[in-house]
């Protein structure tokens, strides 16, 4: 079978892409054919189906003056015209039988969906975020609040205006808003989509609760990790690990709240985002030199970090969806420590396989820390579960084989 992957973005910038390019891999390996579509962003992985990528506009220029660049990408966010026109010829010359969109949202726009539709595809969307209800995409307002209710999308509520939620800057906020309820009128999403797979139940609930997708159009698919060639861990340099984007809403400061004061645990942080910079001068400012900010990692240093680690951390503060480094620690035999927000406590089994603690709760986050510090028994146990767990809830054939039939399906409808 063809099938067309369709992101933003064609090289691992998050979660998102590493899941997408995993999923690619699975499917190749089965004997598919998976053809990839993007912007043609300079950061791309290189790829023979180049030809048919769209162009790729800076959306950073919304917050600057650049009239011509703002209006076109504006535009882009309803209607993409490049990418339907790319697609389309891609779908011609190369016959697929269904395209899949995993992060489209502000660039490509619903149009990849409609001129896949009239193309005689079948359309599916992966749900990694709340872009299609919230114009900040994590259900965070610019105070770094909860929405709990997603009321930009489901009245006419103006606050993404009021807190700015977008990079703190009206301009890009209207534009976001304007995204949400243009989307909204004109059911774009839901017009030319026909199924949605959702990696955790709450995103799942979410989607029928306030988007009112049916519930028999929108399936749980949960993320996988390959294991078959990946062994148990034992070893342990005594360091607790997070591994991902450096971003208020990733729980990053609760983090470094929560050992600054206990100089005995010794944390690591690799990734990189917007507060690169800002988290470097607190280390230093607050001389935690228990903290080692490694910055960036390839994919292999990355699974060596990992290995070495005691614990693995998830501290987030928002309606995280379905991490991959969870599944990741669990393949080493690492134990999690999570936040119980969002999709998260679907991964964790509290005592089982890691820890949970209440999202943005200092205190409650040091004591998880601390129990794992001095029970190093604990740290095996689980560790044993958590390796258990992903072996038999997470495997890449039980991913393929539940995958194959969602598609399968959609075809037949």
């Amino acid at each position: 079978m063809k099938i067309i992957f369709a992101s933003k973005f064609y090289y691992r910038r998050g979660g998102l892409e590493a899941y997408m390019f995993k999923t690619k891999k699975l499917l190749e390996d089965n004997g598919h054919v998976v053809l990839p579509f993007s912007t043609n962003c300079h950061e791309n992985l290189p790829s023979k189906y180049g030809q048919y990528f769209c162009d790729y506009i800076d959306l950073s220029s919304i917050t600057k003056t650049d009239i011509a660049g703002n209006l076109k990408a504006v535009k882009n966010m309803f209607f993409n015209k490049d990418a339907y026109l790319k697609v389309k010829n891609y779908c011609e010359k190369e016959k697929p039988k269904i395209l899949q969109g995993f992060g489209v949202t502000k660039h490509l726009s619903a149009s990849i969906f409609k001129a896949a539709k009239e193309c005689g595809l079948k359309t599916i969307m992966r749900l990694s975020d709340y872009a299609l209800m919230c114009p900040n995409s994590t259900a965070l307002d610019g105070a770094d609040n909860l929405c709990t209710d997603f009321e930009c999308f489901t009245n006419w509520s103006y606050r993404c205006l009021k807190k700015k939620c977008i990079k703190g800057s009206l301009l890009a906020s209207i534009v976001g808003l304007l995204e949400v309820k243009g989307n909204k009128i004109l059911n774009s999403y839901k017009k030319y989509v026909d199924h949605w797979i959702a990696p955790s139940m709450f995103i799942r609930d979410v989607f029928i609760k306030y988007y009112k997708i049916p519930e028999e159009k929108i399936t749980y698919l949960p993320i996988f990790f390959d294991v078959t060639n990946i062994g148990v861990s034992h070893e342990d340099d005594g360091y607790i690990l997070y591994a991902g984007r450096i971003s208020k809403e990733k729980g990053i400061r609760v983090l470094l709240d929560a050992v600054g004061k206990e100089p005995a645990i010794k944390l690591r942080i690799a990734g990189t985002g917007p507060m690169d910079e800002e988290i470097r001068n607190f280390i230093r400012s607050k001389c935690l030199n228990n903290v080692e900010f490694l910055g960036f990692k390839e994919f292999d240093d990355l699974q060596s970090l990992i290995k070495k680690s005691k614990v693995v951390i998830v501290p987030s503060e928002w309606y995280e969806n379905s991490p991959n480094i969870i599944a990741e620690a669990y393949a080493y035999g690492k134990p999690v420590i999570g936040s119980r927000i969002g999709g998260i406590p679907e991964l964790i089994r509290d005592n089982i396989t890691g820890l949970t603690f209440e999202p943005g709760n200092v205190d409650d986050l040091r004591a998880k820390i601390e129990y794992f510090q001095n029970n190093p028994d604990k740290v095996v146990e689980m560790g044993k579960n958590a390796r258990r767990f992903v072996e038999q809830e997470l495997t890449a054939k039980k991913h393929y084989e539940k995958l194959v039939e969602i598609y399968q399906r959609v075809i037949k409808s």
